[in-house]
């Protein structure tokens, strides 16, 4: 055996017992990096505006006061009307962002919509419908052709006028 056997060997045993295990593959993609930062950035804005609503309140709290006054400097804050337009800022953030993730997740939702279809269109149209149905006994012959008969077997009345 050569190097080259010895290699195709490993990696067909690696295959097989990944497949036997049947195992996730560790894919990058597997993990949403970017969604998890937008979730980080709405949480946090979530609570810059948390804090800011507090500021209205008359409250002696010295952590709460000084995140208040971090983020007032953060945004540059020097007066009443631009604690409004700050928070108005904040709010359209946050709304933006999670638009976003609702974009990413309906077309992450067709992604997989689109290979399963490719893939298995049977297991793609029970999971659409998310209703599972059971496998009866298929009707009888007897049954099948008086069905049939009572839709195709009897002459009925068109209007052959019609365009």
């Amino acid at each position: 055996m050569n190097i080259k056997d010895i290699k195709n060997m490993i990696y067909a045993a690696a295959t097989i017992t990944t497949q036997t295990l049947n195992e996730p593959s560790k894919n990058r993609r597997d993990v949403k990096f970017g969604k998890i930062r937008m979730q980080k950035q709405i949480s946090s804005w979530g609570k810059e505006l948390s804090i800011i609503a507090e500021t209205g309140t008359d409250c002696d709290n010295r952590k709460l006061n000084r995140k208040t006054r971090k983020i007032f400097k953060n945004y540059r804050v020097t007066n009443a009307r631009e604690v409004a337009q700050v928070t108005e800022t904040l709010k359209q953030k946050v709304q933006a962002k999670a638009q976003r993730i609702r974009r990413y997740e309906k077309r992450e939702t067709q992604y997989s919509q689109n290979k399963m279809f490719k893939d298995d269109t049977k297991i793609f149209y029970r999971n659409l419908g998310m209703k599972n149905i059971e496998a009866r006994e298929p009707p009888s012959m007897a049954e099948a052709e008086t069905y049939w008969k009572s839709l195709w077997g009897e002459e009925a009345q068109y209007n052959e006028r019609a365009e």
